[in-house]
């Protein structure tokens, strides 16, 4: 079992999510802000055995973009962070 924790842009959440939910996944939304831009972006969860996470991953790639953030040096903002994490298991109540 794995938890999978993506950071992915605002703008691109909703479609992200929707993409997780089409092909099975459940996934819990948080809306969060960034530190360094201070930009709105989105935090998803999901738990996934591990044969499921290149294919959360090609999902989010699939409908997560990169953009330029009106910042100094001009700073291009991937399409999603994406940590991936060891867990026992998981029970929902």
């Amino acid at each position: 079992m794995k938890l999978v924790w993506a950071i992915v842009q605002a703008e691109d959440a909703s479609d992200a999510v929707k993409a997780l939910v089409t092909r099975g996944y459940r996934a819990t939304r948080i809306n969060t802000v960034g530190g360094w831009l201070r930009r709105g972006n989105v935090s998803l969860l999901l738990g996934v055995d591990a044969g499921q996470v290149d294919d959360v991953i090609a999902t989010l790639r699939e409908h997560c973009q990169s953009r330029r953030a009106d910042a100094p040096g001009q700073v291009t903002l991937g399409r999603a962070t994406v940590i991936v994490v060891d867990s026992p298991g998981f029970v929902q109540v």
